[in-house]
């Protein structure tokens, strides 16, 4: 089986396995990702999944009650029946448990024998994912038994931090479609999903103090064309998440043991923001929530003594929602055309000394101030800022872990300098990016799959921070889940 099948098989998997009425199936340990090590053992009794099965779990482990849920539910879907449960079996089992010896605690081992399936993960975590494994292992078409081959998996991750973003500024999701979203993320192990909700075109989250952000701000008038017809639709758009609905996509990801970092992108892409609040502007609006994509020259007005006290108000109810390690603070595709004719700007430049250097415009260094203190209050709440590699424009925070977009070589140099970094260059891991995607037979996936994070040049020591990597669907050309699914 060549990649592309490996990565369809595991696309389909997730859709409901395409019941047919075939009575038997084999399983297939080729799947992706591929495990550190897999070792089938060939002319021996396989284990036979059937209605007759078990699913042991310790005594009085909640958690792994919930994940043994996970697991009958995807064997439903492919058999069309549910397991019994139990604490112990010495036949036809499936038995999860956890060995704290296994150092990765992502980490696990996935034994089969003809007597049954043991799972043992380094955490509950490490168990979810050797899940996914025998998840992804099952034949797609509906099956009254599953014939395991006796094998022995061993896997762990090589990076902490495996992303996906989706940016949901440019079209909207609803709370079941990003649910979707999730389970598609938690079949490929990944576990953290940055989820990108503040744009030009959309502000998508409540704050319950400014409730012009989403009463004006989720709004435009219309929108681009994606039909491949040039022009806008006519048709007024919105959309955003309630502070409940966010809680709820919370849990549910976290039952998945993904971490969801939610991005307020600052100071530029916020003509939505603007449009509600004009006075965080340079030049006072009126603005309008943008229907055209790209960099819009209106930005927040980092000279005006309004905005840090928005900005602070903001993440501090973005903060109370979510509980990740990380929020996300933008910093790209600022320009900085308003704050070099804005009075309050020039005069911030002016009381700060700065000046213009062969390296950095005087404006830059606006930037790296505003940032350092959003990075301040952030801290002071127990938090790290991610920012996208553009942070490094007039010197970065002291203490911003850098999301390299534009190309790997950005990364690497904030890796040299001490900053730690996740890898999403556009190049290889944008995948609405139809230059990526767009390559013929299996290259574009080859391209993805093949990409190393740590650039052959680097060090052990700039190695070391490399974090992650992430890919990112932008939704500028993608409205509904069939379109999201595509790619």
């Amino acid at each position: 089986m060549n990649l592309k099948s490996f990565l369809l098989a595991a696309t389909v998997t997730v859709t409901l396995f395409s019941c047919r009425d075939i009575r038997e199936g084999t399983a297939d340990y080729a799947i992706i990702p591929l495990p550190q090590h897999t070792e089938v053992t060939p002319q021996t009794k396989p284990f036979i999944l059937d209605k007759g099965t078990v699913i042991v779990t310790p005594e009085n482990d909640n958690e792994m009650k919930t994940i043994a849920g996970f697991l009958n539910a995807y064997i439903d879907e492919c058999t069309g029946y549910t397991l019994a449960t139990s604490t112990e079996a010495t036949k036809n089992y499936i038995t999860l448990n956890i060995d704290k010896s296994i150092k990765n605690p992502e980490g696990y081992r996935l034994a089969i024998s003809s007597d049954g399936i043991t799972i043992t993960g380094g955490s509950h975590a490490g168990v979810f994912y050797g899940v996914q494994t025998l998840r992804k292992a099952s034949p797609i078409e509906a099956s009254d038994k599953i014939a395991f081959r006796q094998t022995n998996i061993e896997d762990y991750p090589r990076l902490a931090y495996r992303g996906m973003h989706l940016d949901v500024g440019r079209h909207f999701f609803n709370v079941e479609q990003v649910k979707q979203y999730l389970d598609l993320m938690a079949l490929h192990n990944l576990n953290v999903f940055h989820w990108h909700l503040t744009e030009d075109q959309g502000w998508r989250i409540e704050i319950k103090k400014y409730p012009l952000l989403t009463e004006i701000g989720s709004k435009r008038k219309e929108s681009l064309r994606t039909d491949g017809v040039k022009g806008t639709d006519g048709k007024p758009y919105g959309g955003f998440y309630t502070q409940k609905d966010i809680q709820e996509i919370v849990k549910y990801a976290a039952e998945r043991y993904i971490e969801v970092i939610p991005e307020i992108d600052l100071p530029g892409h916020i003509k939505s923001a603007l449009a509600a609040y004009p006075e965080l502007g340079c030049t006072g609006g009126p603005y309008e929530t943008a229907v055209e994509y790209g960099v819009h020259k209106d930005v927040l007005c980092v000279g005006s003594d309004k905005t840090l006290p928005f900005v602070k108000d903001v993440l501090t109810e973005v903060m109370q929602l979510f509980p990740s390690r990380y929020i996300h603070i933008g910093g790209d595709e600022c320009p900085r055309d308003r704050w070099k004719e804005c009075p309050k700007c020039q005069a911030l430049i002016k009381a700060q000394g700065w000046k213009d250097t062969k390296q950095y415009e005087a404006e830059d260094k606006l930037q790296s101030y505003f940032m350092t203190e959003v990075e301040k209050f952030v801290e002071e709440n127990g938090r790290r800022i991610i920012g996208w590699d553009e942070i490094l424009a007039g010197g970065a925070t002291p203490n911003a872990t850098v999301m390299a977009w534009r190309n790997a070589e950005y990364g690497a140099e904030a890796a040299k300098k001490g900053y730690d970094v996740i890898m999403t260059p556009c190049g290889q891991l944008y995948f609405s990016a139809m230059d990526v995607l767009n390559l013929p037979g299996d290259n574009a996936i080859r391209k993805v799959y093949d990409f190393n994070p740590v650039l052959s040049d680097m060090t052990e020591t700039d190695a070391a921070h490399i974090k992650g990597i992430q890919a990112c669907l932008w939704s500028e050309d993608i409205e509904t889940m069939e379109q999201m699914e595509r790619f």
